[in-house]
């Protein structure tokens, strides 16, 4: 197998290497005739180049792809007519919608076409492709209806030619993304026993792209422009549809989708964060259509503050997608193995990387949503969240026992098992509960009232499918088992998804309101001097209700005087050191104000934090709460 991967490499080789030699040169005639011809890119608003630079150089990318696929058709149709019928399609097909794509991209590089007329561009180069015979028909070998197919096909294609738009706003990003999901889905191709002629048009693209990423790489010296973003997504669009068509296993269907994990993602947090900041922030300033400074890239160069590092970043996390791509392979008999190290990726990057849009969302719900109503809310949606997690419970369990055949039946009952579970809950009044501030005592009722449910739906089960049915598949001890792991999960994920709203509460909006102040050079950075009660009281007033005012602080840590804290993390801030260690704090974390928060604290300790302050010009303030005997309890923080 390996040696016939190799030949067929070597074959197609010379190929690729005809795309990067003609990238190269047309590239490099590119940079010396399009600012002739005014294809030039001025520093200007989102624009990181601080120099005019041409754009457009994605023209260079389409003529080489197209010359070297041209000259490998020429070749094979001389030699062998095994690859004619599948050669002819692919220029039948692609080779007008690419053209239109180019015609477009090369206007709105001269131009700077409006939105609507890219989009209506795009949804007429889908329709191109799904009129002849090249769109997204079948979903594991079921024919999809035209009223779907037709749809889902323009749509994909949007999606997918914006993603590498969108992703091209750093020098080198989308091109080196294209080059290195390209080349590893040929060789995914290859050992998988696909198409040799899909896996050379890959390569040759691959060629194509590099050739260009040799001139486009920091600092570049050009940009590829529309004409480039959106040939790239066509061409990944293009072979993804294609391919899904003879995909009949949820591998084959999820593997293209994986090696374009990184734009997609970046569309999806586009798309989320846009929508969310137009229609339910109602910022005037945001919109749809409109860029910004928060895709992925610009994320990540703001912690690198390197351009060269950004891009490694995003080419290594490229790279793991595409390399599971392709040992996904030998994992198609073992499906959850494949689906768990994406999963696990999917939700590290998530995590990482998407705090912007998970923040926004959060402060969203607490700020646009009252009280009253978002109690109702939670209380009304409730029953729902709980009846599909014990679903889930119970189908995770049909597959987790599939080696012990339960009786058919037990695939008709489910609502046997649910229904127990959203019945009493719903009867014990535990849904009376804001559970962002529950407490321990309500916890435990629910866990009383959840046995109380598990113990019902035993005995009704039992009764129906044993005593009733009398089904002699289905063995008490085998029956037991079974409920016994969907009980316990079941329990397991209804607790769990109280805890996380309890966490989201507590630690999650600080952690994002946090890691979102800090980026801000204009926010005061705070050290708190004093990790005890006091220090504790100040958070709780500090984030019970920070959303509804304007003195916005963003915490770095804790100072404090006890040995017995030293490196530990209270209440969230990790504790950095003494009043000694504090110009070395300082030098590390910047801060610009000391917060007290020590009611009984030493003459000696005070003037040492004063005389720090004066002499590096940082606002001192302290924390005093104290009890009045007219308005209760006062809560204040006085400057000195």
């Amino acid at each position: 197998m390996l040696l016939s991967i190799l030949k067929t490499c070597a074959a197609f080789l010379p190929y690729m290497l005809t795309a990067f030699l003609s990238s190269l040169f047309l590239t490099r005639t590119a940079i010396i005739y399009l600012p002739k011809l005014s294809f030039i890119d001025k520093p200007h608003g989102r624009h990181q180049h601080k120099r005019t630079v041409p754009r457009g150089g994605g023209i260079a990318i389409w003529f080489a792809f197209f010359l070297s696929t041209g000259l490998m058709a020429f070749i094979l149709h001389e030699r062998n007519f095994e690859y004619c019928g599948e050669l002819h399609k692919f220029f039948k097909t692609f080779f007008f919608t690419a053209l239109l794509i180019l015609i477009l991209g090369i206007f709105d590089d001269k131009f700077e076409l409006k939105s609507i007329v890219k989009l209506i561009g795009q949804i007429l180069a889908g329709l191109w492709l799904f009129f002849h015979n090249c769109g997204i028909t079948h979903l594991l070998a079921y024919q999809l209806p035209t009223y779907i197919s037709l749809p889902l096909t323009v749509f994909w294609c949007i999606i997918i030619i914006n993603a590498f738009n969108l992703i091209d706003g750093l020098d080198g990003i989308a091109a080196g993304l294209a080059s290195i999901s390209s080349f590893l889905l040929a060789i995914w191709i290859l050992i998988s026993g696909g198409s040799p002629i899909m896996a050379s048009f890959l390569m040759i693209f691959c060629g194509s792209c590099m050739g260009f990423l040799r001139y486009n790489f920091a600092p570049a010296k050009i940009f590829m422009g529309d004409t480039g973003s959106m040939f790239i997504g066509l061409f990944f669009a293009y072979f993804s549809m294609e391919y899904s068509a003879k995909a009949v296993t949820f591998t084959s269907l999820l593997i293209p989708l994986i090696a374009m994990g990184v734009p997609m993602f970046d569309v999806f947090l586009a798309v989320w964060r846009r929508v969310l900041r137009r229609y339910v922030k109602k910022d005037p300033n945001s919109s749809i259509m409109q860029g910004d400074h928060d895709h992925l890239h610009h994320r990540i160069q703001k912690e690198t503050g390197h351009q060269h590092k950004t891009a490694y970043i995003i080419y290594g996390i490229s790279a793991l997608l595409s390399v599971v791509t392709m040992v996904s392979v030998f994992f198609d008999s073992k499906m959850p193995a494949l689906i768990f190290v994406v999963f696990l990726v999917i939700i590290f990057t998530f995590i990482r990387y998407a705090h912007i849009e998970l923040y926004d969302t959060m402060e969203s719900m607490l700020n646009g949503i009252k009280t009253p109503h978002r109690n109702f809310v939670f209380t009304a949606i409730h029953p729902i969240i709980d009846s599909v997690l014990v679903l889930g419970a119970y189908l995770f369990c049909l597959y987790l026992f599939s080696s012990l055949k339960p009786p058919h039946t037990l695939y008709g009952w489910f609502l046997i098992f649910v229904a127990p579970f959203t019945v009493t809950l719903c009867l014990s009044g535990i849904y009376r509960t804001f559970w962002m501030r529950a407490g321990i005592r309500r916890y435990f009722q629910l866990m009383v009232f959840l046995i109380i449910a598990g113990c019902i739906g035993f005995v009704l089960n039992y009764v129906i499918m044993i005593v009733l049915l009398k089904n002699p598949a289905t063995s008490l001890r085998n029956f037991c088992g079974f409920y016994l792991v969907f009980f316990l999960f079941s329990v397991a994920l209804i607790l769990a998804e109280r805890f996380l709203l309890h966490y989201l509460e507590s630690f999650g909006f600080r952690h994002l309101y946090e890691l979102n102040l800090g980026k801000n050079s204009q926010v005061d950075k705070v050290l708190i001097y004093g990790g005890g009660l006091y220090c504790r009281l100040y958070l709780s007033y500090i984030y019970s209700g920070f959303t509804t005012r304007h003195d916005e602080k963003c915490i770095v840590g804790i100072c404090d005087d006890n040995e017995a804290l030293q490196g530990l993390n209270v209440y969230g801030f990790f504790v950095l050191g003494m009043t000694s260690q504090i110009e070395s704090i300082y030098k590390k974390k910047k801060f610009n104000e000391i917060l007290i928060t020590v009611s009984d604290l030493s003459e000696e300790k005070r003037k040492a934090l004063t005389d720090f302050a004066s002499a590096n010009k940082i606002k001192l303030t302290q924390f005093i709460c104290k009890e009045d005997s007219f308005e209760g309890t006062t809560l204040k923080t006085e400057e000195n």
